[in-house]
């Protein structure tokens, strides 16, 4: 890196607003502190694993579990078995099931452009992208990209007539990505069984009150898994990489405890604070075991329950491996799902074998491809408002479509790429 007389430049010559120069000590102090911090858990490790290995009576895991139902003890979010006959024990592995000979995968994805209030007509875009794959047949896999772009004031502003929020734009989005995997997978309800539907997230989604319809939303929402129930469809929702998923560890501080301390505990991790879920299956699953299914003792998943029994969430982990690397991911099922034992096992097995087909990368490659179709990048962007541009000058060419202030000029032109020229 060169200093010169107005700033800093990379090694091509791009200017870089921020002084590196001037962070060293504090990347220093930062180091030290890194030296510092004992990170190894291996203690608390060994006592999750001691624990999960005696978590198998499972009637009294359920008598604890009605224990901290009650009215007068509250806080607990940490996992809990099925309902009998459906019920696993906590403490069993699972291994890698026979993986069916055909099947038909759908996986969705989506992204969006936030509305901008300096354009004189607000607008903002949705994109859902859908990849259907053949399992064991030799077809061409099918590529769907649903773009909306939504302009209208009455549609783009809240009731106080403020652009919607960044917040409401995503809750959108996700509504449209449970929506469309419902219509593909309606439509594809006559293919090759096991029917798989992938979610690239958790299945628990919430619309929170600051959200701009929120109430409609959770309708359409649950709407979507309806449609997808309706049409046979194994939904998993694929959660990669779960480092906040810490409701086994809950699980097994709250088996820990006695009946008056479970009055008077904050029902959190006990002895086992600052491990993750993640790092005990990642000891405790070798490549193709899943985890015993479960559900989020939860007060959002109760509503899920209240919808309909088929529509509670519950979940399982698992160590996907691509030959070469191994990853633990968390995998959202619907009631519908969790309760049929075959079905858990194809939609196991399927992403199992999805997640083995990227060279060293563990991770479905339907859900890759589905993101592949659904970004929107800044390429994208750009041609999309020269599009609206050319529109405003063919029906209103008098007036700029993008009222841009002084302000927020001169911080377009200050941030843009630089180069140096030598004469």
């Amino acid at each position: 890196m060169q200093r010169f007389r107005f700033g800093l430049y990379d090694l091509q010559g791009v200017a870089l607003a921020l002084e590196f120069n001037k962070l060293v000590e504090q990347l220093q102090k930062m180091g030290r502190m890194i030296h510092e911090i004992d990170f190894d858990v291996s203690d608390r490790l060994d006592i999750a694993i001691q624990r999960f290995e005696a978590a198998c009576d499972l009637d009294f895991i359920h008598e604890r579990i009605e224990m901290v139902r009650r009215p007068d003890v509250s806080g607990y979010r940490g996992a809990a078995p099925l309902d009998a006959p459906f019920h696993e024990r906590i403490c069993d592995i699972f291994p890698l099931p026979e993986i069916p000979d055909s099947a038909t995968i759908i996986a969705a994805d989506g992204s969006q452009i936030y509305p901008n209030e300096q354009w004189r007509m607000p607008y903002y875009l949705t994109n859902v992208g859908l990849f259907v794959y053949h399992h064991g047949d030799e077809r061409t896999p099918e590529q769907i990209n649903l773009p909306k772009l939504v302009y209208h004031p009455d549609h783009v502003r809240d009731k106080s007539k403020r652009v919607l929020s960044s917040r409401t734009i995503d809750a959108m989005r996700t509504v449209r990505e449970m929506h469309e995997l419902g219509n593909v997978a309606w439509n594809m309800r006559d293919e090759a069984r096991p029917l798989i539907a992938l979610y690239d997230n958790h299945l628990m989604f919430w619309a929170n009150t600051d959200v701009t319809g929120h109430v409609e939303l959770m309708k359409k929402y649950w709407g979507g898994l309806v449609h997808l129930h309706d049409a046979g469809a194994l939904l998993g929702g694929y959660v990669d990489n779960p480092v906040r998923s810490k409701m086994v560890i809950r699980l097994l501080n709250l088996l820990n405890l006695s009946e008056e301390d479970i009055k008077g505990n904050d029902l959190g991790f006990g002895d086992m604070e600052g491990l993750k879920d993640l790092d005990l299956f990642n000891v405790l699953l070798g490549p193709g075991d899943r985890s015993a299914l479960m559900v989020q003792n939860s007060p959002r998943n109760l509503l899920y329950k209240k919808r309909g029994v088929n529509y509670e969430i519950a979940c399982f982990y698992v160590k996907v491996s691509s030959g070469y690397q191994n990853a633990i991911a968390r995998v959202d099922i619907p009631m519908w799902v969790a309760r049929d034992r075959q079905k858990v096992d194809q939609l196991h097995a399927l992403i199992y074998s999805q997640s083995a087909m990227q060279g060293r990368n563990p991770y479905p490659y339907v859900l890759t491809r589905a993101d592949e179709l659904a970004v929107v990048t800044g390429k994208d962007k750009m041609k999309l408002e020269e599009m609206i541009r050319l529109e405003w000058r063919l029906n209103q060419p008098d007036i700029d479509p993008l009222v841009i202030s002084a302000k927020n000029f001169g911080k377009r032109v200050a941030r843009s790429q630089k180069r140096l020229h030598e004469l």
